[in-house]
């Protein structure tokens, strides 16, 4: 596939074309493959909460999650903040899960968290500020910044399928370890999320199902 497939994210593409530069096995991988989807968000509490849900389960079952819950209309902070973790476990939530999100949204509501506002504050603040609060980690603030934000050198190196892909990528006998995924990226500074990007296209073309997706 022809890697003119073009993205309608003028700022990954250009980011795109630096990887390409800067890593021939991108590189090849984006004229084989195409450019990724789009799949950018809102920078919204509602796609926090997708994120959130999609933590350590596969992109399924969080769209199918997500589906219930918006069945319900409990997709806005005020919502979420009146309802007891129960409810969120009812639908088919963890336990530990219906509490990360209600208690952020209560967080929220309260204006303590105030996610408008901190959604302009520096990368380092924001990332303080948002992994402070219980159930949030370097994977989903990662993920926020990436798919909400635009910030094309957020990394969540690690995240599975991007390991799977990276060894797929480098021909390597073994998925490579955080510390290894993390020195892979040194390489594609300052475009680590638009390489997250690419290895995600090349995840679902390689291993979902063998077709591209883009």
């Amino acid at each position: 596939m022809a890697a003119d497939r073009l993205t309608s994210h003028p700022a990954l593409l250009e980011a795109l074309q630096e990887l390409d530069q800067q890593d021939p096995h991108l590189a090849a991988a984006r004229q084989r493959f195409g450019n990724p989807p789009d799949r950018f968000e809102p920078a919204s509490f509602a796609s926090l909460v997708r994120i959130i849900l999609g933590q350590q389960i596969s992109r399924q079952v969080a769209v199918a999650l997500w589906g219930r819950m918006t069945e319900r209309g409990w997709t806005k902070a005020e919502l979420l903040a009146a309802l007891a973790y129960e409810d969120l476990q009812a639908v088919g939530l963890s336990r530990r899960k219906a509490e990360y999100i209600i208690d952020l949204a209560r967080a929220e509501v309260s204006g303590e968290l105030d996610l408008d506002s901190l959604n302009n504050k520096p990368s380092e603040a924001f990332c303080d500020k948002l992994i402070s609060y219980r159930g949030i980690g370097g994977w989903t603030v990662s993920n926020y910044r990436l798919f909400c934000l635009g910030d094309f050198n957020a990394w969540p190196g690690n995240d599975l399928a991007l390991m799977e892909a990276v060894k797929r990528l480098k021909q390597l006998e073994a998925r490579p370890t955080h510390a290894e995924m993390d020195k892979f990226a040194e390489g594609w500074q300052p475009y680590r999320g638009a390489a997250a990007l690419m290895l995600w296209h090349i995840y679902g073309c390689l291993v979902r199902d063998g077709t591209p997706t883009g």
